[in-house]
């Protein structure tokens, strides 16, 4: 029978866990906050320079849209940017990625950096996702390219309107056997000069999802609208930047190596042992470094803890653990899938079930994160803590790996409270990883773009 003293505990993490799961959203919605407010800095201070935040550099495959080119070319990367080498027609089209709308009306100037001996070349513009494309030709690559200025038609050939926004944005050519393009760069800019500053004050007491659902609907209506009073950021030196990983990943090799000569290990060991593994991962996801062009240190840190968890494993410096285990107590942490489905039914849509590719994509990310979440910190922190505190501490670090989709973060939240409990007393990996795979699917299907913003985490759940 629990001891007083446990209960009392146990009843202090489940206090604790109750205020954690109302404290989750408003992290997530500071979080979203503090990126607009940095996002409307450095748009302002792009305008303020002359340019804006419509501007590209181009070094290889993955800085355009799609990651190749459409038509008749193969492209490589260069010393001096991306080569367009034409094949058969010669003819094709390279997609400039925009992360939302832009306002050509205002931002009427298009420079490139680019070049090529010969060819034919155009700028290919939708207004909007569903609008028909509209084409101009150009004279030349160099020169400073006036969009308001040029002679606009539709598929037809009659002449129309220059557009006044941009949904899509792409560079047409078409290149003789014996030419190539070379593409470094390319940018928007107001021919008139500098934009005043715009900061619109950000709304206080919405959610994270709320915030970003408010900024797109001004974005709607002035795509070059920004966002809080933060003056523009300075660049710090790079040494600044690179001393969290340093330190970071001498501490891993430190304790790597005193972990090796080791015979036993302390309750302290255990707790370094488990802050470590799951430092990088959160140090990547909580500081919004995995966007669609991932932060170079925030990645190899994430690589780091990653590597770390899998030598502790490696080592045996984590307690025992299996994958299948009892099947006759699986039901419990495998109720999470009917109560995904009870929740679809309920605050769902109709499914739209995803492509085999990226249902594969959340099952790998699941199994991953329950491994290193439940075999690696769950088990360590279990054999430095008492059981209720390690539950609520795992819990609280998956939730942390969703930031900042607050939502999300809260159902991860609630969902990990059981699945640690059950798994500290089982040992088991696979049920629980099974039950949040498909718990993920489900929720993909049929709550994102609802109810559930969506599924991303980190920068990518800002876009």
């Amino acid at each position: 029978m629990p001891s007083r003293r446990y209960r009392a505990l146990a009843l202090a993490m489940a206090v604790l866990a109750i205020a954690s799961c109302f404290l989750l959203p408003l992290l997530a919605a500071r979080v979203v906050r503090g990126a607009m407010e940095r996002s409307g800095a450095m748009d302002r201070a792009a305008y303020a320079s002359g340019t804006s935040p419509w501007s590209w550099r181009f070094r290889d495959a993955n800085d355009l849209v799609a990651g190749k080119v459409f038509g008749d070319a193969a492209i490589k990367s260069g010393e001096q940017g991306l080569i367009v080498a034409p094949t058969r027609s010669g003819r094709g089209e390279l997609g400039f990625p925009l992360t939302r709308q832009a306002d050509l009306s205002r931002l009427n100037l298009l420079r490139l950096d680019a070049s090529a001996p010969a060819g034919q070349f155009s700028i290919v513009v939708r207004p909007t996702l569903s609008a028909p494309l509209v084409r101009a030709d150009l004279t030349g690559l160099a020169a400073p390219i006036h969009l308001d200025q040029l002679t606009w038609r539709d598929a037809t050939g009659a002449t129309v309107a220059a557009p006044g926004r941009a949904a899509m944005l792409r560079l047409a050519f078409m290149l003789p056997t014996d030419a190539t393009l070379v593409l470094r760069g390319a940018s928007l800019a107001r021919a008139g000069g500098p934009l005043p500053e715009t900061g619109t004050p950000i709304p206080t007491g919405l959610t994270a999802e709320g915030l970003l659902h408010w900024r797109d609907q001004q974005r709607a209506i002035d795509p070059l609208t920004t966002f809080g009073s933060m003056p523009p950021p300075s660049p710090g030196p790079n040494w600044l930047r690179l001393t969290p990983v340093a330190v970071y990943f001498v501490l891993l090799i430190a304790n790597s190596i005193r972990t090796r000569r080791q015979r036993t290990t302390s309750r302290l060991d255990d707790l370094v042992h488990a802050a470590l593994a799951a430092a990088g991962p959160l140090w990547l996801i909580v500081g919004l470094g995995l966007a669609p062009r991932p932060d170079a240190s925030a990645v190899a840190m994430f690589a780091g803890g990653v590597a770390y968890a899998a030598y502790l494993t490696w080592i045996r410096a984590v307690p025992r653990w299996h994958w299948k285990g009892n099947w006759r107590m699986a039901g419990w942490p495998l109720l999470a899938i009917p109560v995904a489905l009870g929740v679809a039914a309920v605050a769902g849509h109709a499914p739209a079930w995803p492509p085999l590719g990226r249902a594969l994509l959340y099952i790998g990310w699941a199994f991953f994160q329950q491994w290193l979440m439940l075999a690696v910190v769950a088990g360590l922190l279990a054999r430095a803590l008492p059981r209720p505190a390690a539950v609520l501490l795992t819990a609280l670090a998956f939730a942390l790996l969703h930031t900042p989709n607050g939502l999300l973060m809260q159902l991860c939240f609630v969902a990990e409270l059981g699945w640690a409990w059950w798994y500290l007393h089982h040992r088991s990996l696979l049920p629980v990883a099974v039950a949040h795979a498909a718990a993920a699917v489900i929720m993909q299907a049929c709550m994102a773009g609802g109810v559930l913003r969506s599924l991303e985490v980190s920068a990518r759940f800002l876009s």
